[in-house]
C-alpha cells in the first residue's frame, strides 16, 4: 500500500513537473517544430530574385529571439527588429503515431482514415496559404520567404533563443518556416499616430487597411481569418497582412457582389474599434469604405 502512495505521489510530481516546463517554454521545443516529410512538388515556392536573396542572407544571419505563439506558429523576432521568423506547430500536421501503428477493430478503421485525412488536408491548406503569401500575395504580406519543403541550398545555421534563454541552432534546410518583415499591429499604428497628434497620417491608415483588403480579394483569394485588430499591421505607411495562414482561392471575390461583401464582413469590427476610441475618424472610415466598395 505504502509503494502505491510513493508511486502516485511520484506519478503526480512527473506530471505537475511536465506541466511547469510546457507553461514555461509555452510548448515550445525544437522537436515540435521538426518535421521528417519529404520534398513536395505541391508546396515548391518560386525563386527567389537577387534582390530577394540578399535581403533573406541579411535576415538570416543574425540571432532571434522568442516573441510569442498562435495557433499555427511560434515566433521569433531578429536582433536588428525588423524580422520575424515563424516555425510552424508540427503536431497539428502530424497523424498519431498510435493511431496508425497499433492493430484497431475494423469499427475503428473508418475513424482513422477520417483522423488522417484531416491532417492531410490540414497540412494541403495551410501550406497553400503560406506558398500563395510569397508567390502571389507578397506586396500584401511582405513575406520575404516560405520554406515548406527540406532542402539544401540554404546552408544556413539559424541562432534562437528560446522563452528560457537557452539558446539553439537549427539547420533552416531541414524546418519548415516563412520569413516575414515585422509589423506593428494597426490598432497600435493609429493609437501612437493619434498620441503623437498625426491625426492626418492616422486618416489614411485608415484608407491603407481597406486598400489591403481590396487588393487581396481583387486577386481572387479570400481571408479566412481576417481580424483587423490581431492579424494585421503596417510596416511604414504600409498596411499588411500579419497572419498569413488562412489564404483560400474563391473565384467569387473577383465579382462586385463578392468583394463588398468581403470588405463590409471584415471592417464592421474595425469601425466598431475606431467610433469607441477615436470618433473624430468616422468621416476618414466611412470615406475609405466608399472608395474601397465596387457597386
Amino acid at each position: 500500500m505504502i509503494r502505491l502512495i510513493r508511486f502516485s505521489i511520484l506519478l503526480v510530481i512527473l506530471f505537475a513537473t511536465a506541466r511547469f516546463c510546457q507553461k514555461q517554454t509555452d510548448h515550445f521545443t525544437i522537436l515540435g517544430i521538426s518535421s521528417n516529410r519529404e520534398y513536395n512538388p505541391q508546396f515548391a515556392t518560386r525563386s527567389l530574385s537577387i534582390q530577394e536573396g540578399l535581403e533573406l542572407d541579411k535576415a538570416l544571419s543574425q540571432p532571434y529571439t522568442y516573441f510569442g505563439c498562435g495557433g499555427q506558429a511560434f515566433a521569433f523576432f531578429s536582433e536588428d527588429g525588423e524580422y520575424v521568423i515563424k516555425f510552424f506547430k508540427q503536431r497539428l500536421f502530424r497523424r498519431s503515431f498510435l493511431l496508425n501503428t497499433l492493430p484497431l477493430p475494423k469499427i475503428l478503421h473508418r475513424y482513422r482514415e477520417k483522423r488522417n485525412w484531416k491532417r492531410d488536408d490540414k497540412l494541403e491548406r495551410d501550406f497553400f496559404s503560406y506558398k500563395t503569401a510569397f508567390d502571389e500575395l507578397q506586396e500584401e504580406t511582405r513575406v520575404l520567404y516560405s520554406h515548406l519543403n527540406p532542402t539544401y541550398h540554404l546552408k544556413k545555421k539559424l541562432e534562437i533563443i528560446d522563452r528560457l534563454g537557452i539558446h539553439h541552432f537549427l539547420n533552416l534546410d531541414q524546418f519548415d518556416f516563412i520569413v516575414q518583415r515585422r509589423a506593428v499591429r494597426v490598432y497600435d499604428h493609429i493609437e501612437a499616430l493619434m498620441q503623437n497628434q498625426k491625426e492626418k497620417e492616422a486618416k489614411e491608415a485608415i484608407r491603407r487597411v481597406f486598400h489591403l483588403i481590396s487588393t487581396r480579394a481583387k486577386k481572387g483569394y479570400r481571408d479566412r481569418d481576417p481580424n483587423v485588430r490581431t492579424n494585421c499591421g503596417f510596416i511604414g505607411d504600409q498596411a499588411i497582412k500579419i497572419d498569413v495562414g488562412r489564404f483560400v482561392i474563391s473565384p467569387e471575390m473577383a465579382s462586385p457582389e463578392g468583394h463588398d461583401e468581403e470588405i463590409l464582413r471584415i471592417t464592421a469590427p474595425f469601425k466598431e474599434w475606431v467610433n469607441t476610441h477615436y470618433p473624430q475618424l468616422i468621416p476618414s472610415y466611412e470615406e475609405g469604405l466608399e472608395e474601397s466598395l465596387i457597386q
